[in-house]
């Protein structure tokens, strides 16, 4: 409901391109920072526990945001808190799926949980671009923090089996000084595409299209088709031969990518953006499945390790599209940027990690 209307908050706010940017780029900074601090959190309270915790800090992040027309300084302050809401969700959901998720089945459990999620969620653009044209930003933050703290109920339902242990924050730094890691942390270079998917796409299709309505209508038909696809991608991504489907649906990432250079009217920008959306969901099942395959034990320090990478990727990505804004003021070249950083995904491997990273 209102992920893809955050950067188009700011920029209304009167912020430009270059500093959305570089508001992302201190996000995902804080973020990889945070997660060396929360990591030692998760580890004695627990995964779910971790993830209760990060709902009221996602409500003050929220109201940040809500609040920086009156205190400009909260523009910094809310990516911080974003950052930490974050650090202590991600890493202890992904820990929490890794850990009691069954490794045979990997990819179908990935895929059915990107299905559940896509039931909830396709219709969210509509509603938030519904919402922000009657009533504008104030309703939607209401209702989406009422629905994150709703979200705790089922949540402080279960009980968790948890075992408390350590977490050493030299020995996840030493990790990316290591050679059998580092394929790893250059496929984690192609999430960078990510972060101008979004910043710069919203703010395009707010250009482009007539209003709010308009940007979540077309969101969600893309968001459809993508539901639609990885239906059927969960058994292919448990195969053996992870790898080939990644550097296949890759490479379509790509020139998803390309596609949108010539996007400048209704249809072609749906196209392109369901061609984008159906392809990144589809790259995202064997890459998790990977990912969730990596540990063999205490699976939070490899999901840490592999946020932080995430992260920097993103860091990277934000401050070369920030340069690129700066130096030629076209967003259309950002694009391209994107597909460029995409192919780095192909760095991925299916051998599993030889040597933990553990404390």
């Amino acid at each position: 409901m209102i992920m893809i209307f955050i950067p188009i908050y700011l920029y209304q706010l009167g912020y430009s391109l270059g500093q959305i940017l570089l508001y992302f780029t201190f996000h995902y900074a804080a973020y990889a920072i945070l997660m060396l601090i929360t990591g030692k959190i998760i580890i004695k309270i627990g995964y779910e526990a971790s993830i209760g915790w990060s709902i009221p800090l996602y409500g003050i992040y929220l109201a940040s945001l809500f609040l920086i027309p009156t205190f400009p300084i909260l523009f910094y302050i809310s990516a911080g808190a974003w950052a930490l809401h974050k650090a202590m969700y991600w890493p202890a959901f992904h820990a929490d799926f890794t850990e009691f998720g069954n490794i045979k089945a990997r990819g179908e459990e990935i895929s059915s949980m990107k299905v559940l999620v896509g039931m909830v969620s396709i219709l969210g653009p509509t509603i938030g671009g519904f919402i922000l044209m009657h009533s504008g930003f104030t309703l939607i933050f209401i209702i989406v923090m009422a629905l994150s703290f709703a979200s705790l109920i089922p949540l402080l339902m279960s009980k968790e089996k948890f075992e408390p242990g350590e977490f050493s924050i030299k020995k996840m730094v030493l990790g990316f000084f290591k050679s059998r890691y580092r394929k790893d942390i250059i496929a984690n270079l192609g999430t960078g595409e990510d972060v101008i998917a979004q910043t710069v796409w919203p703010i395009f299709l707010l250009t482009m299209l007539a209003n709010y309505q308009d940007v979540g209508v077309i969101t969600t038909i893309a968001l459809f088709v993508a539901f639609l696809v990885i239906l059927i991608m969960g058994k292919l991504a448990n195969r053996p031969a992870r790898t080939r489907l990644i550097k296949i649906t890759s490479a379509v990432v790509s020139l998803s990518w390309l596609v949108r250079l010539f996007s400048f009217n209704w249809l072609s920008i749906f196209a392109s953006d369901a061609l984008y959306k159906a392809s990144k969901r589809t790259l995202d099942v064997p890459i998790q499945a990977l990912i969730y395959s990596r540990p063999k034990d205490r699976p939070l320090y490899y999901i840490i390790f592999r946020e932080i990478a995430l992260s920097l990727g993103k860091v990277i990505a934000a401050l070369l599209a920030y340069i690129v804004i700066v130096l030629t003021g076209q967003m259309l070249l950002t694009f391209a940027l994107a597909a460029v950083l995409t192919l780095f995904y192909f760095y991925w491997t299916d051998q599993i990690a030889s040597e933990k990273i553990k404390g």
